[in-house]
């Protein structure tokens, strides 16, 4: 005859099973989160390690607490003089008040502001320009750390301040010597003018766009044919082009001028832009 004690063991050792099935899959689950974790974190390592911008974690207060190989690079510092240390180091000595406050004002700011470029100061003493831009680590709702991300941009600088030197010194050429320049994208049937050839047409000085027919509506009459002929051959034979033509300029004056463009072309050899330079003739002409 079975006891109560005995009927409840089969009840018990249902229990006992579901229990450990229970720990046995919260465990699984626990393993997977520690994996996906450890797996996420190697990604971020392998980024943090090989990125070419600099990267760096601070505190609130901007002390940093980590810097991947390319900050160091770009700054020249060794990593035991950086980490533990301000973020400030990085700036000239006598701005180096004002970018601690500027940091303690952005960490505490409840927006995020776009990028911005500063003048950082290396090791070595030398001045590199950079383009920062920064996000933040939370917890609970919390900011506890930034992330900076800082490109050196140095070099873009550089070309940039040259390109804009080289096209004034253009500018200032083409005014003197009485020349413009113009841009014909040959597929979108655009045509750009300087604000020097606008001139020359006797147009309101500034940079406009046409199409070709419109240019074409600018020759005399009997100028227009050759002008049509000329353009043509070039774009058919690859050849540069010169061209004497007669322009009717708004006031209903008449004007020579004389146009050279070259013509250029995709890799499927089909002919995409001309490019070329017109020279005020009425000197010459007079």
């Amino acid at each position: 005859m079975k006891t109560a004690k005995n009927q409840k063991e089969p009840q018990q050792l249902s229990h006992q099973r579901t229990s450990g099935q229970q720990l046995y899959a919260q465990s699984g689950v626990r393993e997977q989160t520690e994996e996906a974790l450890q797996e996420s974190e190697r990604r971020f390592r392998a980024v943090w390690e090989t990125a070419s911008d600099a990267m760096a974690l601070s505190t609130p207060d901007g002390i940093v607490f980590d810097a991947n190989p390319a900050y160091y690079r770009l700054f020249g510092y060794a990593p035991e003089e950086i980490l533990g240390k301000n973020y400030s180091i990085i700036f000239p000595e006598e701005q180096r008040a004002s970018a601690q406050e500027l940091y303690t004002y952005i960490f505490q700011s409840p927006t995020i502001s776009p990028s911005f470029e500063a003048e950082i100061q290396r090791a070595d003493g030398t001045q590199r320009i950079v383009e920062s831009s920064y996000n933040f680590i939370t917890h609970n709702g919390r900011r506890t750390a930034m992330i900076s991300i800082v490109r050196d941009v140095t070099e873009r600088k550089k070309a940039e301040e040259a390109l804009r030197e080289s096209e004034l010194k253009l500018h200032l050429a083409l005014k003197l010597g009485r020349m413009g320049t113009w841009n014909w994208d040959i597929v979108a049937n655009k045509v750009n003018w300087s604000a020097n050839l606008a001139m020359i047409f006797g147009f309101t000085a500034g940079s406009f766009e046409m199409t070709y027919e419109d240019i074409l509506e600018l020759v005399h009459p009997e100028d227009r044919d050759q002008f049509n002929r000329e353009v043509k051959q070039a774009l058919e034979e690859g050849t540069d082009y010169k061209v004497e033509f007669r322009a009717l300029l708004p006031d209903g004056t008449v004007r020579w001028t004389t146009t050279y463009g070259q013509v250029l072309y995709d890799e499927a050899g089909k002919p995409t832009r001309m490019i070329g330079v017109n020279t005020d003739g009425r000197k010459r002409k007079e």
